[in-house]
């Protein structure tokens, strides 16, 4: 079951990376906007038929991926709704290939997930094993989407606090290597950052890596807070529209300077 769910989460990754570049290709070879300087508004349409898919076809809030699991993990018994299969698959695409600024991370694990939740219960699975099934789904979709089985291991021990026995270990990297198989299957050997070592490790550069461990630090801790306090202020809007023209807005005027 676990390779089965891991081969699931992997095609879901690679449905959804394939959406996004295939939007983002349709719009780069100039279906909109290419030489007037428009790009800034191609993130509103984007949100705006995300909007509208929420509100006529999801007919439900859109929740945060990882959180979301956690909450069915623990109040729920891993019991997903089919809907947060296809949800995913619709609104990542959309919002990240105009434009929009987030990952596809989120979307492919709550994919994942949502997919080893349902064929969990088509099998009759407990509960327990039902929770680290919907981990090794999340290990598959991240393993297939940057290709990182042993990433995407980590990933999930850390986020779903499993315990370092064979018991989960096992499934975890059956999981993640049916993932990044599927994914090499249908996308090849691709190569995301093309790099050399030019100059090797010196005891004396210690510091410098020791001050850029304080700066991202830093550089985390602002990001954590900036990322609430804008979620505090858009909690303000009582109607989605005025979220979405917020938004929109304030995203295309930084991609417009």
């Amino acid at each position: 079951m676990s390779v089965l769910v891991g081969f699931l989460a992997g095609l879901a990754s690679v449905t959804l990376k394939n959406t996004t570049y295939y939007i983002e290709s349709a719009l780069e070879r100039g279906v909109i906007f290419q030489s007037t300087q428009f790009y800034f508004i191609l993130p509103v349409i984007g949100l705006t038929l995300v909007y509208l898919y929420v509100k006529y076809v999801h007919k439900e809030k859109l929740e945060h991926a990882i959180s979301s699991i956690l909450y069915s993990l623990s109040r729920q018994k891993g019991i997903m709704s089919a809907k947060k299969i296809i949800t995913p698959l619709i609104t990542a695409p959309l919002t990240v290939g105009f434009g929009g600024s987030v990952g596809l991370l989120g979307p492919a694990v709550a994919t994942g997930a949502a997919l080893s939740s349902n064929v969990s219960r088509l099998m009759h699975v407990n509960s327990k094993e039902r929770s680290l099934l919907i981990a090794c789904a999340s290990a598959g979709a991240i393993a297939s989407i940057f290709q990182a089985p042993i990433a995407a291991i980590i990933f999930a021990v850390e986020v779903f606090s499993l315990d370092l026995t064979m018991l989960s270990m096992l499934p975890l990297l059956l999981a993640s290597i049916s993932g990044v198989l599927t994914s090499y299957f249908f996308l090849g050997d691709e190569t995301l950052f093309n790099f050399a070592v030019t100059e090797g490790f010196e005891i004396r550069d210690t510091v410098y890596y020791i001050l850029l461990g304080m700066g991202t630090a830093v550089a985390s801790v602002y990001f954590t807070k900036m990322y609430f306090r804008i979620m505090d202020f858009f909690k303000r809007f009582r109607s989605p529209k005025y979220k979405l023209l917020v938004g929109g807005l304030g995203i295309g005027v930084m991609l417009y300077f």
